[in-house]
């Protein structure tokens, strides 16, 4: 699965309009370097192009953490909420997906 296609269908933008490509691009790779900055290492490619497919990821819950997490910061970039109260439920949303990754990382992280 291609992760810029995957993005676009989840902000409703037509995976075969190429128009808006390098916005999200820039979006989703700022937001990439977030994740790596929290330790998620299966992100720690260059940058996110066109063609880049999803990492395989250790864990289903890092894999599905990291889809909604970089949905959720591409979409507050991209097509930004103008009701304050949803934007600070997604905002919220996103810090609590950023914990939740962490913790995640840290879990893998631990040596039994």
């Amino acid at each position: 699965m291609i992760i810029l296609e995957d993005v676009k269908s989840s902000l409703g933008v037509d995976v075969n309009n190429l128009g808006f490509d390098s916005e999200l691009l820039m979006y989703v790779n700022s937001v990439r370097e977030t994740l790596v900055q929290l330790g998620v290492s299966d992100l720690e490619l260059d940058t996110v192009t066109v063609d880049t497919e999803w990492p395989v990821f250790d864990s289903l819950v890092l894999q599905d953490t990291v889809k909604h997490y970089i949905v959720l910061r591409v979409k507050e970039s991209f097509d930004p909420i103008a009701n304050q109260a949803i934007a600070e439920t997604m905002s919220s949303q996103a810090t609590i997906l950023e914990g939740r990754i962490a913790h995640e990382i840290e879990v893998q992280n631990v040596v039994i």
